[in-house]
C-alpha cells in the first residue's frame, strides 16, 4: 500500500476509483502541458498571421504559461504604409480538451502600451480552427476596450480611443488571401478622435475633430458594406455608407462611400483646402469619397 511520507486533511482524501480516476486525470494533463508543440505552433500562428494581414509580424521572445499559454513580448506589427504598430504583450490560453480532439481553440489578449486605466487598452477575443495546422474553417472573435488608436494608427490619427467588437470567419483551403473572401462583422465606437490631414487626390483632407463617432460594417467574399458611419464634433457632423473593397494590402483597399458632411464654423474655414464650393456651416454638403484609402478622391 501507498503511503505519503506527509499527512493529508481528512477532507482533501480521496479514496477508491474517484481518486485514482483524478491522479489520471491531473498526470494526462502534466503530460500534455509537458508534450504539447508550443514552438511550432507559436511559429504557425506568426506565419498565419503575416499572411493573413499582409503585415510583418516580429516577436522578440516567447515563453510557455500556466496552464498550456504562449506569451509574446515586446511585439511589432509593420505595415508597408501604416509604418510599425508595437504591442507590449500578448497571451495565448490554448483549450486542453479541444487540443486533446485535435481541433485548436485559442483565448488571446493582446496589450498595447500607454494605458493609464486598468483593462484599457487591450483586445481579447477567441480562434478556433478546425486542426492545430490552421487548415480549414478558422473563426476569430475579439473585444477591442478603450484601445488608444494613435498608437495602432499614426500618422493618421492624433488622439481617439476605440471600443468595440468583432467577428471574422474564412476557409484557408481558399489560398494565400483566403481571409478577405471570408466574412464577418465589425461595430465600434470612438470618441475624442482628431484625424490628422489626409492625402486625398491632388489636395489633402484637413485635420477634424470628432467627438463621436459610430460604424457597423458586414463583409462577404472581400466587399465590406458600411451598414452604419456617423460621428458628430466640434467640426460638424456626418453620415456615410456604401462598400469598401479589400485589397492586399489592406491600406489600398478601395472605398466607395456616399458622405452627408453638416459643417460647423470650424470645418468650413478647413474646408477651403479642397476643391469645393463655398458652402455655410449647418448647410449639409454631399458628396463622394472613391478610391485607395490612403489617397481617395472626393467628387460631388
Amino acid at each position: 500500500m501507498m503511503t505519503w511520507p506527509f499527512a493529508w486533511p481528512e477532507t482533501l482524501k480521496l479514496k477508491g476509483p474517484l481518486g485514482w480516476g483524478l491522479a489520471s486525470l491531473a498526470c494526462f494533463i502534466l503530460f500534455l502541458f509537458l508534450t504539447f508543440p508550443y514552438g511550432p505552433l507559436q511559429n504557425r500562428l506568426l506565419t498565419e498571421l503575416n499572411r493573413a494581414s499582409g503585415w510583418e509580424v516580429r516577436a522578440a521572445d516567447w515563453s510557455m504559461g500556466l496552464p498550456m499559454a504562449i506569451e509574446w513580448r515586446d511585439i511589432v506589427l509593420a505595415g508597408p504604409t501604416i509604418g510599425a504598430i508595437p504591442v507590449e504583450a500578448v497571451r495565448t490560453t490554448i483549450g486542453v480538451f479541444q487540443a486533446f480532439l485535435g481541433r485548436l481553440v485559442i483565448d488571446y489578449t493582446l496589450q498595447f502600451p500607454g494605458a493609464a486605466q486598468a483593462g484599457a487598452g487591450r483586445a481579447t477575443g477567441s480562434l478556433t480552427a478546425a486542426s492545430w495546422t490552421l487548415r480549414g474553417l478558422v473563426v476569430v472573435k475579439g473585444h477591442l476596450q478603450q484601445m488608444d488608436l494613435a498608437t495602432v494608427l499614426k500618422p493618421y490619427v492624433s488622439r481617439g480611443t476605440v471600443q468595440g467588437d468583432f467577428m471574422h470567419r474564412w476557409d484557408t483551403a481558399q489560398g494565400v488571401h483566403a481571409a478577405l473572401k471570408g466574412e464577418g462583422t465589425l461595430k465600434v465606437e470612438i470618441k475624442d478622435l482628431v484625424v490628422e490631414r489626409i492625402a486625398a487626390s491632388t489636395s489633402s483632407i484637413p485635420s477634424l475633430t470628432f467627438g463621436r463617432i459610430q460604424a457597423a460594417i458586414a463583409c462577404r467574399d472581400a466587399t465590406c458594406d458600411v451598414t452604419e458611419l456617423k460621428g458628430n464634433g466640434v467640426d460638424g457632423s456626418f453620415t456615410a455608407q456604401g462598400r469598401v473593397t479589400l485589397r492586399q494590402p489592406l491600406q489600398q483597399s478601395l472605398l466607395d462611400l456616399t458622405v452627408t458632411v453638416v459643417p460647423g464654423a470650424g470645418f468650413a474655414q478647413k474646408a477651403s483646402s479642397l476643391s469645393l464650393p463655398p458652402f455655410q456651416p449647418g448647410t449639409p454638403l454631399n458628396f463622394k469619397l472613391v478610391g485607395p484609402i490612403t489617397n481617395a478622391r472626393v467628387a460631388l
